[in-house]
């Protein structure tokens, strides 16, 4: 990362490493964006980040990508902000994650081959914000990601916190455990059940759930307990193992995980079953959440790929 540069009105301009496969990335997270929160006008991606109890808004500008860096703008604020939010959004970003091991062992399946070409060392991207992550998770359950998106933007709406001038943060644990689940069910426009487990989440972060990184090295996957993590949401009403691998791969950075119960890739991979999707994976260990990124991506966003198979943005 380049000295932090100070830009227009007080704000911090910072240079991070450019990742290899920028449009994977860049196309990633925007698929994750949550109206209302995330801005992604401009060919940039704006959205204010939480991190030590402070807020600052950021600013990714995709759209000044060079092969020195990607500009990255924190917005004016507390000063004392200014390194725990790089930190996130580092993470976020997935800084550090890119693996050529990972990609020499895909590219030998035939399966992924391809796309290993078309996206090399991408990274695995990470989590703005553990609880955003895992509740928008939750509410992808058994519904397509734009439907997903849809009622992560009414909860912003109904239970997040505005900022001056910009995209407003979405909703923290305890304001969503102190809503009522039926209100919640009513403003978010999804079933009981559905309501029940994000409430269910929220009480589990106050009881003491962390969702996020325990360490604040910035590199993603380093030095956390998957298995506690998957053990202590699976014990949530609502939460199976395709939800709680889900938020251990994008909160954690675990880089070996693989969601059999997944249809999108089962129909990558061309079956039906759980047991043989989770067969063909076998062998990609220990990057199953490498395969897992690609296939993903495969299906959301095909046209990713650039000229000869090199993906680039713009």
């Amino acid at each position: 990362m380049t000295r932090p540069d100070r830009g227009p009105a007080g704000a911090v301009d910072v240079l991070l490493p450019p990742p290899a496969s920028p449009r994977f990335l860049r196309d990633f997270l925007a698929s994750q964006a949550v109206p209302g929160c995330d801005d992604l006008s401009g060919g940039a991606h704006r959205r204010p980040v939480v991190a030590g109890g402070w807020v600052r808004t950021v600013t990714v500008g995709w759209d000044r990508l060079t092969p020195a860096g990607l500009p990255v703008r924190v917005e004016p604020g507390a000063e004392d902000a200014l390194v725990p939010v790089l930190r996130r959004v580092r993470r976020w970003l997935g800084e550090g994650t890119e693996s050529s091991a990972a990609d020499r062992a895909l590219a030998a399946d035939p399966a992924l081959a391809a796309d290993v070409r078309s996206w090399p060392l991408i990274r695995l991207p990470g989590s703005p914000d553990g609880f955003e992550t895992a509740v928008l998770t939750v509410l992808g359950q058994q519904v397509s990601l734009a439907a997903a998106r849809t009622f992560a933007g009414r909860l912003v709406r109904h239970y997040g916190a505005p900022t001056a001038g910009g995209p407003g943060v979405f909703p923290t644990a305890d304001r969503i455990a102190a809503a009522d689940p039926a209100r919640l069910q009513q403003d978010v426009g999804i079933t009981t059940r559905r309501a029940a487990t994000v409430h269910a989440l929220a009480g589990a972060v106050l009881d003491g759930l962390v969702l996020d990184a325990p360490t604040e090295s910035g590199v993603a996957g380093a030095g956390r307990d998957t298995a506690l993590l998957r053990h202590r949401l699976l014990a949530l009403p609502g939460i199976g193992p395709w939800t709680a691998g889900s938020i251990a791969l994008r909160v954690l950075g675990d880089p070996d995980v693989f969601l059999p119960q997944d249809l999108v890739l089962r129909r990558a991979l061309g079956v039906t079953g759980t047991a043989a999707a989770a067969e063909i994976s076998a062998d990609w260990s220990p990057w199953r959440s490498y395969a897992v990124m690609r296939l993903w991506a495969r299906a959301a966003f095909p046209d990713s790929a650039g000229p000869s198979g090199a993906a680039g943005v713009g």
